[in-house]
């Protein structure tokens, strides 16, 4: 079997054909997202929440309008860039681009990924499963750059996309989330330990 480094790698993730990325890099003002898990109560802070938008002129203005969308349009970002690190029982992703270099992937209580400084506690471990073939990914077999992927939390929980109609949608996991796939584009294969400085 192939050691950690061989089966560690960079790459961006993508959503119907738009880069993902923290919703703080591409948006303006105070970043209130609806609970991924039921829809109702208060909304909570998605400033550093992996999602996207996509979306006509349209479409945002209906979004505002409705109040579904509490905040602005920013400049378009960059693909987030995340570092996939192999483990034993799956992969932990630090992020390697952008104003939250060096920050770790997390899941809240409240069912949103989201990127935070590493402290006490290391990031989510994730399992990735190829999307076609449903089993798990493997570097080491890849010829092409791009793939399908599907990721579980280390508590069994699915990883969804949840879309926040009409203008985009945000990552979030939680136990009764629906299983969804993200484009997985590789950057570099065989990475190892990337110095966060």
């Amino acid at each position: 079997m192939a050691d950690h480094k061989a089966l560690s790698f960079t790459a961006t993730l993508h959503l119907d054909g738009c880069p993902l990325n923290t919703f703080d890099s591409f948006c303006t003002g105070p970043i209130i997202l609806t609970n991924p898990v039921d829809g109702t109560g208060a909304g909570f802070d998605g400033t550093r929440t992996i999602g996207m938008l996509n979306c006509s002129d349209e479409d945002w203005q209906l979004g505002q309008g409705s109040g579904l969308v509490t905040f602005g349009k920013g400049d378009p970002a960059e693909p987030l860039v995340l570092y996939f690190r192999h483990f034993d029982n799956g992969y932990r992703l630090y992020v390697r681009s952008g104003k939250h270099f060096g920050d770790g992937v997390f899941t809240t209580a409240y069912g949103l990924v989201n990127v935070h400084p590493i402290l006490a506690k290391d990031p989510c471990l994730w399992k990735v499963t190829d999307a076609d073939t449903g089993e798990c990914f493997d570097l080491t077999q890849c010829e092409d750059t791009a793939h399908e992927i599907q990721l579980q939390s280390e508590a069994g929980h699915p990883l969804e996309v949840h879309y926040l109609y009409p203008v985009g949608g945000f990552l979030a996991c939680y136990p009764g989330a629906h299983q969804g796939s993200v484009t997985l584009q590789i950057q570099e294969p065989g990475v190892d330990w990337l110095d966060s400085n």
